[in-house]
């Protein structure tokens, strides 16, 4: 109470002795309380995400917000949302801060690219995010303060190398950060350093060297765990990477407690990405300890997941496909301002005639599931599926689908089964339309129409073909056991690799192996 009097008193005092109107004063009182309550909120980032996401909404909804407060507010809303593994609203909220961004450091406006460079790289559109690099790196030149251009170039790096890890360029990418570590020792807790020591863990961990991998592992949890707000996302990363260490070592109990805790602040984070990584991690371990009850139950959950980030991928790509036109289209529409009046009128004809033929492709591709013949299978000998052929109905096709479009797909598709990509586990129908650079629609339509069959089915032939030419030409798969074999080609699980191997094969994995067997046998006689 005598706080308050005292305020009221101060406030009257200002009144009299400055001349200052009372709504002047409670006005900046105001602002300085909102300004207090953003940079809270940013502090809760990576601790409590939900939380900052509900004080940056709430904060949104004042309408005399100044542009520079919005800015604040939409980039606290895109770190928050990606945090949480919300890579569709983070999306949005990233490129609705376009609209204010002229009120934002050259630092924010890089740090928000290399936002969207993260989550592009997520969902596979590899070829965005590395244009978005290359831009990051001309923007990062206009930074004056030094510390700031440095942790942009820093920022950068991280991706470049994220990149060489998805590229299997795992001594290279090791090198990269490497360098970049010893030109700074100093210990510092930020998410960006903090992500350098996760990512220099991994790579070790391809590498095989267990010490060096648990040595920054530990590290980066020491780090968190003595954080007056704790950054979580790093730390179930980090407890990830130490739980990959138990496993190589065949310290499994310990590796599931480990996990355990992991999946702990995965749930507080909300973030299905992380509980869908932490949860497959459980399921190895239980698999190696033969703990089948505990399997069950976890690979429930772990399926009940896959399924929600399936749907919210596909979501996301549709979204970045959206976005990203509409920033070509918006720049293309700054271009031609330049012109005159004639030119832009022709130029944005031509611009809505493309947008209202995709649609049209659009809908139509919907409609095109059951209109093409019975598909001739590729024998199982055969290690892709380049040889199916089918008779078209071309009538129906003309109408949908453009014959160069179709074709290029097509070709891109039979890289794709000389490839190695679909033994991922997590591989699905968003990912190889982003790595297609098409969207899901065309490319689940021309996988019915060409193939006669869906997505999921064309994955698993591709695996199983892949795996019975294994078994035939390297001896050493015989050996192996079948829950071996079925993660060896991408299967979530033994018993739907069994499922899926005898309705192609005809034959139990048990009982082709039998077969094989039986005819090594006879040639050797």
């Amino acid at each position: 109470m005598r706080n308050i009097v005292f305020k009221l008193y101060l406030l009257f005092f200002l009144i009299i002795t400055f001349g200052l109107a009372p709504e002047t004063i409670i006005g900046q009182t105001l602002n300085t309380q909102q300004n207090s309550i953003i940079s809270a909120s940013e502090k809760l980032i990576f601790s409590n995400p939900n939380e900052a996401i509900k004080i940056a909404i709430q904060l949104s909804k004042n309408e005399n917000n100044s542009n520079f407060e919005r800015a604040e507010i939409n980039y606290i809303l895109s770190k928050a949302y990606l945090i949480k593994g919300d890579n569709n609203n983070s999306l949005k909220t990233l490129f609705a801060s376009k609209s204010c961004e002229s009120q934002l450091s050259n630092f924010e406006k890089n740090d928000i690219l290399i936002s969207k460079i993260k989550i592009l790289r997520e969902l596979s559109l590899d070829k965005e995010a590395k244009k978005l690099i290359k831009t990051a790196e001309r923007h990062s030149e206009f930074i004056v303060d030094s510390n700031e251009k440095q942790l942009v170039k820093k920022a950068i790096l991280v991706e470049k190398a994220r990149f060489l890890y998805k590229e299997h360029q795992f001594s290279k990418g090791l090198q990269l950060l490497l360098n970049q570590e010893q030109a700074n020792a100093t210990i510092d807790s930020s998410d960006l350093e903090l992500s350098i020591k996760v990512l220099l863990g991994d790579f070790y961990v391809k590498q095989k060297d267990f010490v060096s991998a648990e040595k920054y592992y530990k590290a980066v949890y020491s780090i968190t765990t003595n954080q007056k707000n704790q950054n979580l996302y790093q730390k179930v990363f980090a407890l990830s990477g130490l739980a990959d260490v138990c496993f190589f070592r065949k310290e499994h109990n310990k590796g599931l407690m480990i996990l355990k805790e992991a999946l702990l602040y995965s749930q507080n984070l909300q973030n299905i990405y992380l509980q869908e990584m932490i949860i497959r991690q459980l399921n190895v371990n239980y698999l190696a300890i033969n703990d089948t009850l505990n399997y069950k139950i976890s690979n429930a959950n772990f399926i009940q997941l896959q399924s929600k980030i399936e749907i919210v991928e596909q979501e996301a790509v549709n979204s970045a496909y959206n976005l990203i036109s509409k920033q070509y289209v918006d720049h293309y529409q700054l271009k031609i301002s330049k012109y005159d009046k004639f030119l832009t009128n022709i130029f944005l004809f031509i611009i809505l005639i493309i947008i209202v033929f995709s649609t049209i492709f659009v809908k139509y591709s919907q409609r095109l599931k059951n209109l093409n013949e019975l598909v001739k299978y590729l024998q199982i000998t055969k290690t892709n599926l380049t040889k199916i052929h089918l008779e078209k109905k071309q009538e129906h096709k003309k109408a949908i689908i453009l014959k160069e479009t179709e074709e290029q797909i097509l070709n891109k598709l039979k890289k794709f089964e000389h490839s190695k990509r679909f033994l991922n586990k997590d591989f699905s129908l968003a990912i190889l339309a982003g790595q297609l650079d098409t969207n899901t629609k065309y490319l689940s339509e021309i996988i019915n129409s060409h193939y006669h069959m869906n997505f999921n089915t064309y994955i698993n032939r591709l695996r199983i073909n892949y795996i019975v030419e294994k078994l035939k030409t390297d001896p050493n798969f015989i050996k192996y056991r079948i829950s071996y074999l079925a993660e060896n080609c991408g299967f979530a699980s033994h018993s739907s690799f069994a499922t899926v191997f005898k309705a192609i094969t005809g034959l139990t994995p048990v009982k082709f192996i039998e077969f094989l067997n039986s005819e090594e046998k006879i040639s050797e006689e």
